[in-house]
């Protein structure tokens, strides 16, 4: 295995999980309104999607998907629709004075636990498949075994569920918690808004 190949998948994998997006917004969300295991529960949900995307992309689906407009814009505008409901579900929730969730908001995390919104966040992310598939284009050769390519594009969605877990952690430290806890209420608010601009971007803007 090309050491070199590796690192350098690993410093792009981070580069990609640590600049905002789609991602960054629910797990953050999902550890501001409840605990490390909600962000870490996410945290896991979108690797496990994105091993979903290596897995079509090692057998060539991405292309066709790529090549496709009609199933390209179905999986776009399916993204965008989620993201923007959860933007939406996000921006109702209301917080008690204490940061606490009320009613509402644990009836919501009922409806949307923090793996599958996680999952569900990156698997409909169109740039998600575009962008393992330039993964694969720029550093997986065709000669490969299927083992050697299925652990090159393993190692995106390890360096990026390392990343949420990291991210989690810091955002719910004792130290720091309580100084989330003041902003909960705007900061929820804040990703809500986020996660609607994002669902807009990618259905007019990608």
């Amino acid at each position: 295995m090309d050491i070199a190949k590796v690192t350098t998948i690993v410093f792009i994998s981070l580069l990609a999980a640590i600049s905002p997006g789609p991602d960054f917004a629910i797990v953050t969300r999902n550890c501001i309104s409840g605990t490390f295991r909600s962000g870490c529960l996410t945290a896991l949900g979108v690797s496990c999607a994105l091993l979903v995307h290596m897995t079509y992309c090692l057998f060539g689906i991405a292309i066709v998907i790529q090549e496709s407009p009609v199933l390209f814009h179905l999986l776009k505008y399916l993204g965008a629709g989620y993201l923007f409901y959860l933007g939406i579900l996000i921006l109702k929730e209301k917080i008690s004075p204490e940061g606490s969730p009320t009613t509402a908001q644990a009836t919501i995390k009922k409806k949307h636990k923090p793996f599958l919104s996680g999952f569900l966040c990156n698997l409909l992310n169109p740039k998600a498949t575009l962008f393992i598939l330039s993964l694969f284009t720029q550093f997986i050769d065709p000669t490969m075994s299927f083992f050697a390519k299925a652990f090159l594009g393993s190692i995106f969605a390890f360096v990026v569920f390392i990343w949420f877990v990291l991210l989690s952690y810091l955002i719910t430290h004792r130290l720091l918690q309580k100084h989330f806890a003041k902003f909960q209420l705007v900061i929820t608010k804040a990703m809500g808004i986020i996660l609607c601009f994002l669902a807009l971007c990618v259905a007019f803007f990608s």
